[in-house]
């Protein structure tokens, strides 16, 4: 059985085996695409897209829900360096969205899931994997909406926006297909 303090341990350890040794520079912090995604341990955006550390601006909330703190960091990903793609990833069987689906809207998981309660609302007698891609096509409206560089840059054709789901039993990513409202928040 492991304990925390085994576990930390293990990471340190792993972490020592991976190191190949110092860096002549820091590498550039120039990320190709931010990507706002689910906490869930299983859906590392990195290993989703198969891309080297460095290349994505990732943002991990549970659900993948557009919070004031999300929204900031990605505000600094597009205003401050550059990123002209950014990607809302959501999976399959997600417990922030099970949990909206359940009723569980109010509490310490309130500013998770609230907004992915107003996705179940709005469809009512919907799988837990459909209001998956509800979510994330009204995170993506969202943050086209937003009244930050985000929102700014999406309205004006400066930013991709995209939703994609990623099957956690087949590892394949189902882009979604979200309609967005180009209109600015208020």
């Amino acid at each position: 059985m492991s304990t925390p303090d085994t576990t930390w341990n293990e990471l340190v350890d792993s972490h020592r085996m991976s190191v190949q040794g110092p860096n002549d520079a820091i590498p550039d912090h120039q990320p190709k695409a931010a990507v706002l995604g689910c906490a869930d341990a299983r859906v590392s955006p990195s290993i989703v897209f198969g891309q080297p550390a460095g290349a994505l601006f990732e943002v991990r909330i549970a659900g993948n829900t557009a919070s004031p703190t999300a929204l900031a960091s990605l505000d600094y990903a597009v205003g401050e360096l550059g990123v002209e793609l950014l990607i809302v990833l959501g999976h399959t069987g997600c417990g922030a969205v099970g949990a909206a689906a359940a009723g569980i809207c109010d509490g310490h998981l309130a500013p998770v899931v609230e907004p992915i309660c107003d996705v179940v609302r709005k469809n009512p007698g919907a799988s837990v994997d459909e209001l998956v891609t509800h979510s994330i096509n009204a995170t993506v409206n969202a943050l086209t909406q937003h009244a930050g560089p985000t929102g700014t840059a999406a309205r004006e054709g400066q930013l991709m926006i995209r939703g994609a789901v990623h099957d956690l039993l087949s590892g394949q990513l189902e882009p979604t297909d979200p309609q967005p409202n180009p209109e600015p928040a208020t």
